[in-house]
């Protein structure tokens, strides 16, 4: 089962004072070289910042860092960078990473995400993102099967679904965690944790500051806005460099000390209150707008049909055997399960304004005994949007998300054997009737087997009471199916004077709704360090499926967070 993250329109900002007016600071950005490039392979690597013409419209930058900033001996690599000038620039700069981990910020920029990103912080901000190591243009390489990945999509191919027993899911995990670790005892994937990206960020953020005239450069502010997984590297880098925050807005908030701890066992929470949002969506949107309203006289009616129809398909799957349906649907006979429909359910409320349609087109034809409707829109929703030119894979993505993890958890994890996943999985299983299952599968066991332990320099040691030189801006959906609003109150206590802002919405951060009024208060936050009131709550402006076309497509790439291992 995979878990798929909608797309976080935030970044990174890296900002300080100037000796120099913001026109001058973006010519002295603009390096002497001239020709365009179209491939990150054609990019020099240099240890100084050299931006580069690339991409029609951007600039791009091969930075070479060192693995380990406390022993440069030990080696190099490359940390990708591309920017995107506002057209009302200040000089500043919002360096974006889309989360994950495994998310490639330089492939969503160029997929259209960066005019969004522009215009989220108020046309003002130069948007510049990366990919974080491991991830594709930048090293290390993280896979567990080096140089061959034939080998990996096959593997990752041949997986069931649905393993039979917890005993199967367990001893797979385990089988897999040991593979990785055996074909990864040479190589650099312990330098790949949060702490070395934050270190890659400060560094960068510094080397910046100096081209820009700063006269202190080793003293910069940074700014930092970072949603889903990029709230760990957000609550990492105010918990190591506290003296050298000037923002950072903090959305889809993941409880980063279990990620630390490797296990966040409530992170689905909030799930099936999420689907309770589709339920009522659906009976005030009607059938015109939501195909599975049907006859139902309240939400609630709505939510026993869907149970019922999970009853059904638990007992006997609806089975597609139609020889003449369009071969883009199908790679043959398929059954269509409970299992495979809260698979796709659970992603839907990731983005509910484009996706809550879907859902309730396909649960509509089952309802009717008819797979090929749902097939149908498991193929629309699985469609890409806007690529970009990149051929980054799920699996690749998949496989950082689990080094990166396992490197963070440096074997915290309190599962040690069967006896305590089979427990884990049952507590996870009450905590989510409708996506406990499925979660307790993958993400309880990204860990497992793979024991990794990253230098001492970036070995995180947790979280205590701080004070930032500026306030945290917490921001939350009130119902979010794998970052839930109580893990950014969790993580809000660790931070002095920071605020949280919900937002009364649906769906994974809140850029899955539109608000002007938290709009509003970013925006202020980000020119004047004015924070909300603690307690504010942010209505949005218009509602999923109420509000919203009947169907829609995807404009811009996913991000995965949440990925089966």
């Amino acid at each position: 089962m995979s878990r798929i993250a909608s797309f976080v329109a935030i970044g990174l900002l890296a900002s300080a004072v100037s000796a120099l007016p913001s026109s001058e600071r973006w010519t002295k950005r603009i390096s002497n070289n001239t020709e365009m490039i179209y491939s990150f392979e054609d990019l020099p690597h240099s240890t100084d910042l050299q931006w580069t013409p690339c991409y029609d419209r951007y600039h791009c930058a091969n930075l070479e860092v060192p693995l380990d900033y406390a022993e440069p001996d030990v080696g190099t690599t490359i940390v990708a960078f591309i920017r995107q000038k506002a057209a009302n620039s200040t000089g500043q700069d919002v360096i974006f990473n889309p989360g994950g981990p495994g998310g490639s910020g330089i492939e969503y920029i160029l997929s259209g995400g960066g005019d969004q990103l522009v215009n989220f912080t108020g046309g003002k901000y130069d948007v510049v993102s990366f990919d974080p190591r491991g991830v594709n243009n930048s090293g290390i390489a993280l896979t567990c099967f080096p140089d061959n990945p034939e080998a990996r999509d096959a593997y990752y191919a041949s997986l069931q679904t649905s393993l039979p027993s917890l005993n199967e899911q367990y001893y797979q995990a385990v089988a897999l965690g040991q593979w990785c670790m055996e074909a990864n005892n040479d190589t650099f994937a312990k330098y790949a944790g949060t702490s070395a990206v934050v270190q890659d960020m400060m560094h960068f953020t510094e080397l910046q500051a100096a081209l820009d005239g700063v006269k202190k450069p080793e003293e910069a502010e940074i700014w930092y806005i970072g949603g889903s997984y990029g709230t760990v590297i957000g609550h990492t880098l105010a918990a190591m460099y506290p003296d050298r925050i000037g923002r950072i807005v903090v959305d889809a908030n993941v409880n980063s000390e279990d990620h630390y701890n490797g296990l966040k066992k409530t992170a689905i929470e909030d799930a099936d209150d999420c689907y309770g949002w589709f339920f009522d969506l659906c009976y005030k949107a009607g059938l015109e707008k939501c195909a599975f309203a049907g006859k139902s006289g309240s939400a609630s009616d709505i939510k026993k049909r869907f149970d019922n129809l999970l009853a059904q398909l638990e007992k006997a799957p609806v089975v597609l055997n139609d020889t003449h349906i369009d071969p883009l649907l199908s790679r043959g006979p398929q059954i269509v399960t409970k299992d495979r429909v809260l698979t796709v359910g659970f992603r839907t409320l990731y983005r509910p304004f484009t996706e809550f349609a879907y859902l309730a087109k396909g649960l509509a034809g089952l309802e009717k005994n008819n797979a090929t409707a749902w097939i149908a829109v498991e193929q629309e929703l699985n469609q890409p949007g806007n690529p970009g030119p990149f051929n980054y894979t799920t699996i690749a993505m998949q496989e950082v998300l689990t080094f990166v993890t396992a490197v963070d958890a440096a074997g915290r994890s309190p599962i040690k054997n069967v006896d305590d996943y089979i427990k884990v999985a049952g507590e996870v299983e009450r905590l989510s009737v409708y996506a406990g299952k499925g979660y307790a599968s993958t993400n309880v066991l990204i860990t497992a087997g793979l024991n990794m332990t990253p230098p001492k320099s970036q070995r995180f040691l947790g979280f205590k009471k701080t004070k930032t030189k500026t306030p945290i801006f917490f921001m939350n959906p009130s119902a979010d199916p794998i970052t839930p609003i109580a893990s950014a109150k969790h993580m809000l206590q660790f931070f002095e004077g920071s605020v949280l802002l919900e937002q009364n919405s649906v769906g994974h951060s809140v850029t899955s709704g539109s608000s002007l009024c938290t709009l509003g208060h970013l925006r202020r936050y980000l020119n004047n360090a004015t924070l909300p009131k603690a307690g504010t709550v942010c209505e949005t402006d218009t509602k999923p499926l109420v509000d919203s076309p009947s169907l829609q497509k995807r404009s811009l790439p996913f991000v995965p967070m949440h990925l089966q291992r």
